[in-house]
């Protein structure tokens, strides 16, 4: 005979099943969200497409700024895991394994899951602006991206035998950075260019050299137009 449940048991099955209805509902709202945008979301959508009884969603999110929260919310858990196990070898690696590894989560973009979580992350963007608690997730995870590629920069100096300019690299760092959201925003909008792993670890060392090398003509004291060096 099966021994009787405690309080303890049935509530925790709640809170299980709970925390897996809001996953279920999370997912189908991300789904909706890449697919048709804001306006395409709502309560009842969700439900339809979580193939859940009508009003599920309500229950769980009362209202719509608790649902985006939500989807927000759970989009930042997702991107934790995948930078968590895509790049758990990044402090202790070079910047050329570094930039593939970049290269490898960029071209991700193009594939389930993460295209439908990157083009949903990407609607969500506009109400980050005025959301501080959609924001906050964000922001976490753009300053852990952010600090990977400073890493990359940083890593790649020490490579090439060159000392460390902090104000460049700041200045590689973020123009990579612009380069990389370029690129997914391009990726998960059906981009036609066709691009390999090669392409694009090519194309960020190009990024890194440009800046360099206009870098470099600021600290050179320029020439007027009679070929003389100012002062």
């Amino acid at each position: 005979m099966a021994a009787p449940r405690t309080i303890d048991d049935v509530e925790n099955k709640r809170k299980h099943n709970a925390a897996e209805r809001r996953r279920q509902l999370c997912d189908a709202a991300i789904s909706l969200l890449a697919d048709e945008g804001p306006r395409g979301l709502s309560h009842l959508k969700v439900d339809r497409q979580a193939g859940v009884p009508d009003g599920t969603t309500s229950f769980y999110y009362r209202t719509r700024a608790a649902l985006l929260q939500g989807i927000a919310d759970q989009l930042v858990r997702y991107d934790a895991e995948v930078f968590t196990e895509v790049f758990k070898d990044a402090p202790n690696s070079s910047g050329r394994v570094i930039a593939g590894m970049l290269a490898d989560q960029l071209l991700a973009v193009r594939s389930e899951p993460q295209l439908s979580r990157t083009r949903a992350r990407l609607e969500l963007t506009m109400s980050a602006r005025r959301d501080p608690g959609v924001a906050s997730g964000f922001r976490q995870i753009s300053e852990s991206y952010r600090a990977l590629v400073e890493r990359l920069v940083l890593a790649l100096h020490h490579d090439n035998g060159l000392d460390v300019d902090h104000a460049l690299c700041d200045e590689q760092t973020s123009v990579l950075m612009a380069y990389l959201s370029g690129q997914t925003f391009a990726l998960s909008n059906d981009s036609p260019e066709v691009l390999t792993r090669q392409d694009i670890e090519r194309q960020i060392h190009a990024v890194l050299v440009g800046v360099a090398v206009e870098h470099a003509a600021r600290q050179t004291p320029s020439s007027d137009s009679s070929g003389v060096r100012a002062k």
